[in-house]
């Protein structure tokens, strides 16, 4: 409910006749005559005449006696069971809202006898009212259709003092779920001691509301933040249902008189609840439902308003509103291709064939053997990797790893005609795993400790995330090589060359692979099949070439390969090339945002990046203070969303300040200034659109897409900006696209608040 409450200037002026006090008829008189001159000031600014009403009356009265008796201009009365200017209309009337106020007293004077004098004093206070801003600004308001007057002598000060009280009728939504909003009690003045300085941050809440499925969701990115602002257990949230025909033109707003909502108000939804439905994936986000649409308004145009709770009462009410963001892509940068002099062969490897053996905790024989259909006489070799979790005593896992692959060389020997010195044993504890999963389960602090600590962890630790990870880890396998011909139009062309290559360790012949294939269009890695990832990702001097292959096509490829690949490579790049760093490099920002691009990034993703802080000493050299690399420009753009998911503020502001300057000065064109506007909205800072934007519009430089940026982040914030500046834009907008902008206003209902847009909408758009 909007309050506009005016103290007046003081004037003087003298009646040689005079009496004790105003008589009744005299007030009227002089209301009369107040009324007759302010209604003539709205007609000729093309408003609605204000119309009297006693209850107004009744309210300026009381109030007129209670600042004459004290001899002092007040909107506030202390100690009374009347304080603020709605408690006097609502003891007479219920029904109106949109309360305003005007005092004033004069100097000594004669009480007037006559109505010459009465005209005379009518003229003076209309005069002192209309020369100053506050009070003028509520004689011609919009938002008033009711206006009435009180006055009261005072015989000591020998000074009038008057009061006009104005309104507007209020409407009684019907249907509401509560006979007493849920026992939310009305705002009061300790509410802005209770929201403190977060009246921005509940803008952005308020802004995050969904009705999905009638549903209404809120999704933040700040738990942390949330947890601020509900401090108590009576401190919450409820959703005001605005209905579309409730701003209908051709007639007032129809918004609810009540003091706690304007439309429906859904069920209250108190913090200890709020955060135990919380179904966000990051730890750091809310996502939580807060209540559902009632069947009498499913299917309705509704929009979704925030009332923050504060110690019971209603503190805040936020009307929200979509503002348009976005984030920049990251530069395309070209890998750096190495493409040995090398003639592809047309015979040698050509066939892998993996063969899985499953071996429960502590057994040496596999759950169930496999069945091995192979032409023995094809057979290169085999390689036979056999595991152990990394639980238990090392020593025990030693022989069992051994005796498991021995059991599958004897199993091997029986089923196909190989001598032992073609197959390969590799049998191990299963570290390498072990490191990444815990890595994956956020557990990156013991990875620097010993191996006997890191076991003594685990066996302290075992929960059922970890049991499926040591299950994986011991999980062994045969993987069995075959030799064949092939012609060079073969569709696997590459792809045998390229296995022949790494089995005989020929690694001129894969790099020639890998550049042909990053170079043809269709071809692709086969990275299921573990002898690519062993015998490809273990390699640096493939680095180079595998990283510009994964660039080629990124989705190509599961994301849980890359990352193993990035992560592994980046925790030792003095062991690459400067090329094979930068496309690693480039490699990393691309996963990253990969893993990041939802603002609510599930734990076990935002886990597999890799902390910039780690990458960031590679990066020393693409740090050029004159020129900005587009590799550096990406780190940050994948940086600030690594911090973005943990609300990191420091880190946060050092890439957005970066990014910012960056396309700032690279700015030539409109559009380059709409996709700045666009990244600084993402991030939530609209004064900074606003700012940039408001500079454009008083130039005259804007174009259509700028124009709505400006509009809808101005309609959003719900900055200060002056009514003649923001309707100009309005205009300016309907002058680009007037269809775009109907379209916008009507989907976008609730900027039919404002009364200015409201007139221009239905005058414009003829809904």
């Amino acid at each position: 409910m909007k309050f506009n409450y005016v103290l007046v200037l003081m004037f003087a002026f003298f009646f040689q006749f005079g009496n004790a006090q105003l008589s009744y008829d005299d007030k009227q008189v002089l209301a009369s005559l107040l009324s007759e001159k302010i209604n003539t000031l709205r007609q000729e600014k093309g408003k609605l005449i204000l119309e009297r009403h006693e209850d107004l009356a009744k309210a300026a009265e009381l109030h007129s006696k209670y600042i004459a008796k004290r001899n002092k201009l007040t909107h506030v009365q202390v100690k009374t069971a009347f304080p603020h200017p709605r408690d006097r209309v609502e003891h007479f009337n219920k029904s109106f809202t949109n309360i305003g106020e005007n005092v004033l007293y004069t100097k000594p004077i004669r009480i007037a006898v006559n109505k010459a004098d009465l005209k005379k004093l009518a003229i003076d206070m209309y005069r002192s009212w209309k020369n100053s801003p506050g009070h003028y600004a509520n004689m011609i308001s919009d938002d008033f259709k009711y206006g009435d007057f009180g006055f009261t002598f005072n015989e000591k000060s020998k000074c009038v003092f008057a009061v006009q009280v104005f309104a507007k009728k209020g409407y009684v939504i019907e249907n509401q779920l509560s006979d007493n909003a849920f026992s939310v009690l009305p705002s009061d003045l300790t509410c802005g001691d209770l929201i403190g300085n977060k009246d921005n941050v509940i803008v952005n809440v308020g802004n995050a509301l969904s009705i999905t499925n009638d549903e209404v969701f809120l999704g933040y990115h700040n738990l942390k933040m949330i947890k601020e602002i509900l401090e108590n257990s009576n401190d919450g949230f409820a959703i005001d249902l605005v209905e579309r025909e409730q701003l209908s033109c051709g007639e007032d707003n129809r918004l609810d008189v009540s003091e706690i909502y304007e439309g429906v108000m859904l069920k209250p939804i108190y913090r200890d609840e709020l955060l135990a439905n919380n179904i966000a994936q990051s730890p750091n986000r809310l996502i939580v439902s807060l209540g559902e649409i009632p069947n009498h308004l499913k299917g309705k145009s509704l929009s979704a308003n925030l009332i923050v709770i504060k110690n019971g009462k209603k503190c805040s009410y936020n009307v929200s509103s979509r503002i348009p963001s976005r984030k920049y892509d990251l530069k395309h940068i070209e890998p750096e291709i190495y493409s040995p002099e090398i003639v592809l062969k047309t015979q040698g490897i050509n066939g892998i064939y993996e063969v899985d053996f499953d071996f429960e905790s502590g057994q040496i024989t596999p759950v169930k053997n496999p069945v091995i259909q192979i032409d023995d006489n094809k057979i290169h070799s085999i390689d036979i990797k056999s595991f152990t979790s990394v639980d238990g005593n090392s020593k025990t896992n030693e022989r069992l790893h051994k005796e498991r692959a021995g059991y599958i060389s004897e199993f091997l020997k029986q089923q196909i005609n190989i001598d032992s010195e073609s197959i390969h044993i590799d049998a191990k504890e299963n570290w390498e795993l072990c490191y990444y999963h815990i890595e994956l389960l956020g557990l990156e602090e013991i990875l620097g400790r010993d191996k006997e600590k890191i076991k003594s962890f685990l066996a302290k630790n075992k929960d059922e995330n970890w049991k499926e990870a040591l299950s994986f880890q011991r999980q062994s396998k045969a993987i069995i090589y075959v030799n064949g011909t092939w012609e060079s139009d073969n569709a696997n062309h590459l792809n045998y060359n390229l296995t022949d290559a790494l089995l005989n360790e020929d690694y001129n012949l894969a790099n020639r692979v890998l550049a042909e294939m990053y170079l043809k269009e269709s071809s692709n890695l086969f990275l299921n099949e573990e002898f690519i990832l062993d015998k490809l990702f273990d390699k640096p001097e493939l680095v180079q070439n595998v990283s510009a292959l994964l660039l080629k096509n990124i989705n190509f490829y599961a994301t849980d390969n890359i990352v193993f690949f990035v992560r592994n490579w980046l925790s030792k790049p003095e062991v690459l090339s400067e090329s094979a760093q930068k496309n690693l490099l480039n490699l990393y920002t691309i996963t990253a945002r990969r893993l990041l691009k939802y603002w609510d990034s599930s734990s076990d993703d935002f886990s597999k990046v890799m902390h910039p802080e780690k990458v960031e000493p590679l990066f020393d050299s693409y740090k050029n203070q004159d020129k900005v690399n587009p590799l550096f420009l990406n780190y940050h753009m994948a940086s600030i969303e690594y911090f973005g998911q943990i609300n990191y503020s420091p880190k946060i502001g050092e890439s957005f300040e970066f990014i910012s300057n960056y396309f700032r000065n690279h700015s030539k064109s409109i559009e380059d200034d709409t996709n700045l506007s666009l990244f600084f909205n993402n991030w939530s800072m609209f004064h900074m659109t606003i700012e940039s934007l408001s500079n454009r519009f008083d130039y005259d430089e804007l174009d259509e897409a700028l124009t709505f940026v400006l509009l809808k982040t101005l309609a959003a914030y719900h900055s200060d900006y002056a009514i003649e500046s923001f309707l100009a834009i309005h205009k300016l907008a309907i002058k680009f696209n007037k269809k775009r902008w109907c379209e916008w206003i009507d989907e976008d209902f609730q900027n039919l608040r404002h009364e200015g847009v409201k007139t221009l909408f239905c005058k414009t758009c003829n809904p």
